[in-house]
This record gives structure tokens, C-alpha cells and sequence, in this order.
């Protein structure tokens, strides 16, 4: 079995159905609290197309791929709920220092309704100092990077395949694009800094911000890895 970031529920995989049960606040109901086999389907097509490539000068008849991850049932279950918990009530981020929690987390985002789920508001701290918010709640690492963009400006334009990644507004206007690869649909979110909020980019959704405000934008961007220019996971499409 595979976890697929857009695979149909009811139908694909037991990962599919518990996410979009849970993220659209339907209660799922375990049949048969087995162990199951799971390998995720981006590293099921990175087999594969090692086995291409070897095929080239070796004649390979049949490779059977091996899982990834062996887990009942019940605790993936359990781990979908305490992601969903911990990310629909706080905006955080689970440890994501093991792939497979990386792509359990992927596969969870890409069953969020986004349209009506962000921008995720922030809770803004004032007083006679100023003002503080906590824009990134994780369990792990990760790179944490500020910018500033001029009016009119438009930053992105890129999807990744693998990376977790926020977009936190804190001072300015901001829209927000994202668009499925393959699709022609296109979400729009505007965010406002005097209402401190993020929205999180789903793998496979191209997406760029721009500043549509009449001063500079104050943008906070959070990923789960460090940049490695080597093996950027950074492809550009236009939203």
C-alpha cells in the first residue's frame, strides 16, 4: 500500500481516506487494526526510475520494490489525529526529522480545504513595547528565512515535491496564489499584517506572494530543510 499525497479517498489506501475523513471533521472507523506495509509514492517512483536507468546496460525482467514503513492501523490512526490536533488548533508543525512523518504530514495538508481553512490567524501580543507573535510552532528544524518586498513585487512562482513550508505575513498587505500542478484552479488568499497570519504550501501546488499593499511587506518564510543548492527541490511554473 502507498501513501499518495492525492490519492481518493474510499479508494486508494487507507492513508487517503483517514486524511480526507479527518481534515473534513468526519469520525474514521477502523475495520481491521492490522499492520500494514506503506512506502510513499514519490519514493516508489524514485525506484523506479533508478530501475530505468540500470535497466539501460542490465536486462531486469521483475524487482519487487520493498515498503518503507511497517505500522498498525490504529497508529497511524493515531498519528493522523494528533497532526490534525495539533495543526488545526495551533498551527503546528509535527516532527518532521523522519521521512516518513514528512510525508505522512504532506499527504495530511493536501486533504485540507484550503479555500476556507487559511490564512491561519496568529495570535498578536501588544503592549507598551510593541507587539510579538509567534508565527512558527515545529517539533523539528528546519530554516527559518525574513524578507522584505517592495509594492507591486511578486515573490515565488515555484513548487516543491518534498518540502514543508509557511508563508507568515507580520507587517503589510499580501496575496497569496497556489495552484495544483496539472490544474488550472488557482486558490487566492490576501493576508494583513495588522492580523498576523500564515498559510502553508501543500507539495505540488505551485505558489508565489505578492505585495499589494503601498509599503514594504514583512514576510517570515519557514521550511523543514536546509537550502542545499545541490538538491533544491525548487521547480519554477508560473501560478
Amino acid at each position: 500500500m502507498y501513501l499518495d499525497t492525492f490519492g481518493n479517498p474510499f479508494y486508494n489506501s487507507v492513508v487517503a481516506t483517514f486524511c480526507h475523513q479527518l481534515a473534513h471533521n468526519s469520525e474514521p472507523q477502523i475495520q481491521l487494526d492490522s499492520k500494514i506495509s506503506l512506502i510513499y509514492v514519490g519514493e516508489l517512483i524514485e525506484n523506479i526510475l533508478k530501475l530505468i536507468l540500470v535497466n539501460e546496460h542490465e536486462k531486469i525482467n521483475v524487482h519487487e520494490i520493498q515498503h518503507t514503513k511497517e505500522i498498525t492501523v490504529s497508529e497511524l490512526l493515531e498519528t493522523l489525529k494528533r497532526m490534525k490536533s495539533d495543526y488545526f488548533e495551533r498551527g503546528e508543525i509535527p516532527d518532521l526529522s523522519c521521512s516518513f512523518s514528512r510525508n505522512l504530514f504532506n499527504t495530511f495538508l493536501c486533504y485540507i480545504d484550503h479555500k476556507s481553512f487559511y490564512p491561519f490567524l496568529l495570535k498578536l501580543n501588544t503592549d507598551n513595547r510593541g507587539s510579538f507573535v509567534e508565527t512558527v510552532k515545529l517539533n523539528s528544524g528546519g530554516q527559518v528565512s525574513f524578507s522584505t518586498t517592495k509594492p507591486g513585487i511578486t515573490r515565488g512562482n515555484h513548487f516543491h515535491t518534498r518540502k514543508a513550508e509557511r508563508f507568515a505575513v507580520i507587517k503589510g498587505k499580501a496575496k497569496i496564489e497556489l495552484r495544483k500542478i496539472g490544474t488550472t484552479n488557482k486558490f487566492e488568499f490576501e493576508l494583513n499584517g495588522e492580523h498576523p497570519s500564515f498559510v502553508d504550501m501543500p507539495v505540488w501546488y505551485t505558489h508565489n506572494i505578492t505585495n499589494i499593499g503601498d509599503e514594504d511587506l514583512y514576510t517570515i518564510f519557514w521550511i523543514n530543510e536546509h537550502f542545499d543548492p545541490d538538491d533544491t527541490d525548487t521547480f519554477f511554473e508560473k501560478v
